[in-house]
């Protein structure tokens, strides 16, 4: 980061990012939103961009999910100004597109008197930073269109209302997660550090699984080897709307290099900007064809990403051939079944098409910083970013009693190549129970024997 160093020591002051008199005042009008481009060349559905007011005028403002703290540049962001530290200041938030009218305006709120990095292709110098800590006041929707043309929308809500139940029988997924974070931030030169708060979203995810269509001959899956029967990599990723690309570490790469059968070194030499570093991180570009996003709980029945995806497509292979002349009657398989009947499955959200991704260092600033939580977590593998998101609409649910939660569905107009949200289906454990459950957007499913 640009001056600014994550470390692990023992903590002074928190920065609550929200002091006793912050006042946050927002419309519920949608804030509209300019996109840099993924790379250097690519399609502008990239990083997230408002505009703010500032004293040189209304500047760019990234809105950045996976940033650990919010940051307005006093100075301006020219060469040769000198940053500050902290400082409690107000944003004023504004549409990214012109005539840019004021939406929100965040009073005496927390911020980094610092300038993130350039973003996009490395042309756009964003003014500051509207990072986790502000978002997770809110229920944040974002509506991310698949055309650059399209202009893509940020709504602030105070709730969202639905249980996951109903929001999957309107084909919403809904994903849990435990917002990470409490690092701490020292200014270079030693000064004390302060607590960065818990606001990041990391959710489980499986890349680059095989194909799949309900048309496939039926997958074997005898008992106990539910993980052997899986395809892909399992990762864990942060979701970061300030980020154009899928970023992967070197090493998760490598992974998924061998899984799909390519060199290790492939993809094209380029430059990835991103507001964790001041200059460009050298990055290798690569094409994914394939990303399942799961949750970011776990419990004691989690299989992993890439093993509950391979039950969820067979589970669904199932009931969308139950009317299907096979010959004989589908059947569960029995490493999905228990006492009888299937499983339950759990709720993703499938990304397809060409998922343009930037592997960088292990090493890079954007990697140490994403894995500087404290107390330590599962590693992060890299982030999710705002142009492999384009063609979903996704709730940002910060504010849920319990734990939070991402809602995402596809736009209008998806085909299931490049978008498929598939909410959790219950297992089915007689002819009547759960009929009218709408599993895999199939309603009046029926309840079928366990493959013997």
């Amino acid at each position: 980061m640009r001056r600014l160093v994550l470390v692990h020591l023992i903590l002074a002051p928190v920065l609550a990012g929200c002091g006793s008199d912050q006042r946050l005042d927002h419309d519920l009008e949608p804030i509209l939103l300019d996109r840099a481009p993924i790379e250097p060349g690519g399609p502008s559905t990239g990083a997230l961009l408002a505009a703010v007011s500032t004293e040189a005028g209304v500047q760019p403002l990234l809105i950045d999910s996976a940033f650990p703290f919010n940051s307005l540049a006093r100075a301006g962001c020219a060469v040769g100004t000198t940053p500050g530290w902290t400082y409690t200041g107000d944003m004023q938030v504004r549409d990214g597109k012109p005539p840019s009218p004021l939406r929100a305006w965040f009073h005496t709120v927390g911020l980094f008197d610092i300038c993130p990095g350039p973003v996009g292709d490395g042309s756009i110098q964003p003014a500051g930073v509207m990072g986790g800590p502000l978002l997770s006041n809110f229920v944040v929707g974002l509506d991310l269109p698949l055309d650059p043309s399209e202009t893509a929308k940020m709504t602030l809500w105070p709730s969202f209302p639905g249980t996951d139940d109903q929001l999957g029988q309107d084909g919403q997924v809904a994903l849990r997660f435990e917002a990470r974070g409490g690092a701490s931030a020292g200014k270079e030169g030693g000064e004390a550090s302060l607590t960065l708060p818990s606001a990041r979203i990391v959710l489980a995810a499986c890349a680059a699984p095989r194909a799949f269509t309900t048309t496939d001959a039926q997958e074997v899956c005898p008992r106990g080897e539910v993980a052997l029967r899986a395809s892909g990599q399992d990762l864990v990723l942060a979701v970061g709307t300030g980020e154009g690309p899928l970023v992967l570490s070197e090493s998760a790469w490598q992974a998924i290099a061998a899984q799909i059968g390519v060199a290790a070194d492939a993809g094209t030499q380029g430059t990835l900007y991103t507001p964790f570093a001041a200059a460009g991180t050298p990055a290798r570009f690569v094409d994914v064809p394939r990303l399942a996003v799961f949750q970011g709980t776990t419990d004691s029945t989690w299989l992993g990403a890439c093993a509950e995806l391979g039950r969820a497509r067979r589970i669904e292979w199932v009931l969308a051939n139950q009317d299907t002349n096979l010959g004989t009657q589908p059947c569960f398989q029995p490493c999905d079944a228990d006492g009888g009947h299937s499983v339950s499955t759990r709720s993703y959200l499938e990304l397809g098409g060409t998922l343009r991704a930037a592997v960088v260092s292990d090493a890079s600033e954007v990697l140490r910083s994403l894995n500087s939580d404290a107390p330590p977590r599962p590693q992060v593998d890299g982030i999710i970013g705002a142009g492999t998101l384009a063609g979903t609409r996704l709730r940002l649910d910060y504010l849920l009693q319990g734990s939070n939660r991402v809602v995402a569905s596809c736009r209008e107009g998806s085909s299931r190549e490049t978008c498929w949200a598939a909410p959790g289906c219950p297992g089915f454990t007689d002819s009547n129970e759960k009929k009218r459950y709408k599993c895999f957007g199939m309603a009046d499913r029926r309840w079928a024997p366990v493959c013997e």
